[in-house]
C-alpha cells in the first residue's frame, strides 16, 4: 500500500512539473515575442519584430502602399481645397494651410519608418533594464525565476523536511533553477511529496498555463497588427489635409498601445515574483488548508494581472485604444474558449468512435447525449452470439477450424466498425470458442455451451 500510494503522489507530482515545464517555456518565448531576447536570423542577432518590419517583402509591400498614399494625398489636398471654397465661418481653410498641412503629410511619409524603428529599438533597451531590475533573482545568481519553482515553493509550504535553517535558501535556489523542481529525486529530498498541497500546485498550474497560452498569442497577434499598422500608415497620414490629422492620431495611439502593451506582461510577470514571496510568509488564518485556498487565489489573481498588463499599458496611451484592446482580449478569450470546446467535443467525439463504433456514433445522433452514446456502447450487445451446438459434428469441427481461422480477423473488423473497441472485447471470447469448438465455416460470435431443451427450444 506504501508503495501505491508513494507511486500515485509522485505520478501528482509528475503532472504538476509538466505543466510547470510548459509554463516555463511558454514564458521563455515571452522574451522572444516581446523583443527583449534576439533571435538569430541568417547569422545576425536581432529581436523578432524589427526583423519582420524591415524585411523584403514588406519593405516592398510599403513602397506601394506610400505610392498609392501619394495619389490619395493628392486628392484629399484637392478636396479640402474645395471644401474650403464652398465653407463659411470657422470652417473655411486658407490654400497655404491646407498645403502646410499636405506638406506635414509627406514629412511624416518619410519620418514614420525611422521613427518606429527607432521606437522599437529604445523601448527594447529601456525594457530590458526594468526587466533586469524587477527580477530579484538575475543579480543573485545571474539567471530567472521559474514559474514550477514558485508554484512548488507555494505548495509545499508544509511539507518542507529539509533543514529549517536554511529552508529561505533552498526555497530560493529551486526559484532561481539552481535546484531541478523537475527532478522528482531532488525535490524528494527537501519536501515531502504526500504533504505537497496538490490543490493548489495542479489547479493554479492549469489556471496560469491557461493564461500565458492566451498571453503567448497575444504577443504574437501584437506583431501581426505592428507590422500591419505599419504598412498601412501612409494610408492614414494621407488623410491629414482633410481631418487636421484625426485618423492619424488613432493610428499613433493604436501604435504605441501595441509596442507597449506587451512589455506590460513582462513587467506584470516580474510583479507576480516579487509579491509571491511575500504571500508565503502572510499567515492570513489558522487553517492550513483556508490558508491555502488564500494562496491559490493570489497565484490565479496574479495570472489574470499578467494577462490583461497590456490592457493597462494600453490605457495610458488613450481611451480608445485601451477600449479597444480590452474588446479585442474579451473576443480573443471567447475564441478561445469555442476552440477548445470544439477540440473537446470532436476529441470525445473521436474517443467514442473508437470505444463504441457505429452503435456510438448512431445512438449519439439520435439522442444528442454523449452519454447515452457511451453507455449504449456498454450495455448493448454488438452482435448476435450464435448457440453452440450440444453435439457438433466432428468432421465439421476439425474441417471448418482453418476458415474460422482465418475469417477471425474480418469478424473482428466488423465488430469494430459496429461497436468498437467494446464490441471487438466482447466478441472476442465468443469468437474464440467458436474456432475451437464450432462446427461453421466462417467464424462467428459462438455462445457458451447450453442444456439440449434449451437448444430444442431456440431451434423450435
Amino acid at each position: 500500500m506504501n508503495w501505491l500510494t508513494d507511486w500515485i503522489f509522485e505520478l501528482l507530482y509528475g503532472f504538476q512539473k509538466t505543466i510547470c515545464y510548459i509554463i516555463d517555456f511558454i514564458r521563455e518565448i515571452f522574451y522572444t515575442l516581446a523583443g527583449i531576447k534576439t533571435v538569430n536570423i541568417e547569422g545576425e542577432q536581432t529581436d523578432l519584430l524589427s526583423h519582420f518590419v524591415l524585411s523584403d517583402t514588406v519593405k516592398t509591400t510599403f513602397f506601394y502602399i506610400f505610392l498609392i498614399a501619394i495619389v490619395l494625398l493628392v486628392v484629399f489636398v484637392l478636396v479640402a481645397i474645395i471644401r474650403s471654397e464652398y465653407a463659411n465661418g470657422e470652417n473655411k481653410k486658407s490654400k497655404t494651410l491646407i498645403l502646410g498641412k499636405a506638406f506635414q503629410s509627406f514629412l511624416i511619409f518619410l519620418l514614420v519608418p525611422f521613427i518606429l524603428i527607432a521606437g522599437i529599438t529604445l523601448t527594447n533597451v529601456i525594457m530590458s533594464a526594468i526587466n533586469a531590475s524587477m527580477n530579484p533573482y538575475t543579480l543573485q545568481a545571474g539567471g530567472q525565476a521559474t514559474i514550477g519553482g514558485q508554484i512548488l515553493v507555494t505548495c509545499g509550504q508544509y511539507a518542507f523536511i529539509g533543514d529549517a535553517g536554511s529552508r529561505a535558501e533552498i526555497e530560493r535556489m529551486f526559484l532561481t533553477g539552481e535546484l531541478s523542481y523537475f527532478d522528482i529525486n531532488v525535490v524528494s529530498q527537501y519536501y515531502n511529496l504526500r504533504s505537497l498541497d496538490f490543490l493548489i500546485g495542479i489547479v493554479g498550474s492549469v489556471v496560469i498555463m491557461v493564461m500565458f497560452v492566451m498571453s503567448a498569442i497575444t504577443f504574437i497577434q501584437r506583431i501581426f497588427d505592428i507590422v500591419l499598422l505599419y504598412i498601412i500608415s501612409p494610408i492614414s497620414v494621407s488623410t491629414i489635409p482633410v481631418d487636421d490629422g484625426n485618423r492619424f492620431r488613432i493610428w499613433r495611439d493604436m501604435t504605441i498601445s501595441k509596442v507597449l502593451g506587451a512589455y506590460g506582461i513582462i513587467l506584470s510577470m516580474n510583479l507576480f515574483f516579487i509579491i509571491m514571496p511575500q504571500i508565503q510568509a502572510i499567515t492570513f488564518f489558522d487553517n492550513a488548508f483556508k490558508n491555502g485556498i488564500v494562496q491559490i487565489l493570489f497565484l490565479i489573481g496574479g495570472a489574470f494581472a499578467v494577462t490583461k498588463a497590456n490592457l493597462v499599458i494600453a490605457q495610458l496611451t488613450g481611451n480608445q485604444a485601451g477600449n479597444n484592446e480590452t474588446q479585442q482580449l474579451i473576443r480573443n478569450i471567447q475564441t478561445g474558449g469555442n476552440i477548445v470546446k470544439s477540440t473537446v467535443g470532436a476529441g470525445v467525439m473521436a474517443g467514442g468512435a473508437l470505444l463504441g463504433g457505429k452503435r456510438f456514433v448512431d445512438t449519439k445522433k439520435t439522442t444528442r447525449s454523449f452519454a447515452s452514446g457511451f453507455k449504449n456502447s456498454f450495455t448493448t450487445p454488438p452482435s448476435k452470439s450464435y448457440l453452440n451446438k450440444e453435439h457438433p459434428s466432428k468432421i465439421a469441427q476439425i474441417g471448418g477450424l482453418p476458415t474460422r481461422i482465418a475469417t477471425m480477423p474480418i469478424g473482428m473488423i466488423k465488430d469494430f466498425a459496429s461497436g468498437g473497441i467494446v464490441g471487438v472485447g466482447k466478441n472476442f471470447i465468443p469468437r474464440a470458442r467458436n474456432v475451437l469448438s464450432g462446427d461453421s465455416i466462417i467464424n462467428h460470435a459462438q455462445g457458451k455451451p447450453t442444456s439440449k431443451e434449451h437448444i430444442d427450444e431456440n431451434n423450435s
